[in-house]
């Protein structure tokens, strides 16, 4: 009886820290279950024991709501110039790779995430420069930022009870 051939995929590493988050892991829980990486690049087995095939035990992953964070902040961006998503583009699956990944991965990919704008702006014959795009990622970054911040601010005040009544 020949033994079962073990799941190996290859993936970018921007892929398996989003399956880790979707499932409660960071991506320390799961290294062991990376056979190889060169640079982003990785060969994962998904049948080893560290693979996140299921969430983590006592993860409750966040309740539907809006998505947040820069990717939203970008597309709302885009959306006060008249830019807006349509059914053949990759913009919303962009979008949530960018609030998936946060803002210090946007951050230190800037170059690829204005890249993607750049080949969008072709799909679309509209002009575009690097340098607006990098002050659009940025913008988004910053407001995606303000926003953790006052979230983390009202979830702090209804912990302490601040703000009701005595």
């Amino acid at each position: 009886m020949r033994p079962e051939p073990a799941a190996v995929v290859s993936c970018h590493l921007v892929h398996l820290a989003a399956r880790c988050r979707q499932r409660g892991y960071t991506l320390e829980e799961v290294r062991d279950c990376i056979v190889r990486q060169d640079g982003e690049q990785l060969l994962v087995d998904t049948g080893h024991a560290a693979f996140p095939r299921q969430p983590k035990p006592g993860f409750v992953p966040p309740t539907a709501r809006p998505t947040k964070g820069p990717g939203t902040e970008l597309k709302r961006l885009l959306g006060k110039l008249g830019i807006h998503a349509s059914s053949t583009c990759s913009c919303n699956a962009r979008a949530r790779q960018m609030d998936a990944m946060g803002c210090e991965w946007c951050e230190q990919h800037i170059d690829t995430v204005v890249g993607w704008l750049r080949d969008e702006a072709g799909k679309r014959k509209v002009p575009f420069l690097d340098v607006v795009g990098k002050v659009l990622v940025r913008r988004a970054i910053s407001n995606a930022r303000k926003e953790e911040r006052r979230a983390q601010a009202a979830k702090e005040g209804e912990a302490t009870g601040s703000g009701s009544a005595v």
